[in-house]
């Protein structure tokens, strides 16, 4: 039962990272930004990536399929890796709404400028696309060995 409760609970957070990283895109394409809910709906991605870990830690140690399962399982490696790169890549952007919650705090008709607008959507699309190898990775894993 466990395992059934961890399970879902990880795959609820990280369908909740898909929408909010969607979400995050979504706000970056308006004619206007909203540089504070941009920064606190990625502070709230930040949080949920750390819980997927931890849930996902959980799982490794508590889970029906237990440590050695996913220590010699290829794919589990993958989507860690996948995950790692997702988390580096996410810093970027991160930098940058922050940069401009801070200037739109002092600045009412605040608007980024337009090369780091361009910069975080590139971001953003990266981290996207590299879902494609995590949930394929996650995908296998489960299924691994063939």
């Amino acid at each position: 039962m466990v395992d059934l409760v961890l399970a879902i609970l990880h795959h609820m957070l990280v369908f909740g990272l898909v929408a909010m990283l969607a979400i995050e895109r979504a706000l970056l394409r308006g004619d206007t930004i909203d540089a504070v809910r941009l920064a606190r709906l990625d502070a709230g991605f930040g949080a949920t990536a750390g819980l997927v870990v931890a849930v996902g830690l959980c799982r490794v140690i508590w889970g029906g399929k237990g440590w050695a399962f996913y220590l010699e399982n290829p794919f589990f490696w993958a989507k860690m890796g996948s995950f790692l790169a997702l988390g580096l890549l996410s810093i970027a952007p991160t930098l940058l709404f922050l940069k401009w919650r801070k200037a739109a705090a002092g600045e009412a008709a605040f608007s980024p400028p337009a090369p780091e607008l361009r910069r975080a959507r590139t971001w953003l699309g990266l981290e996207a696309l590299l879902l494609i190898p995590l949930l394929a990775s996650a995908a296998a894993m489960a299924r691994w060995p063939f």
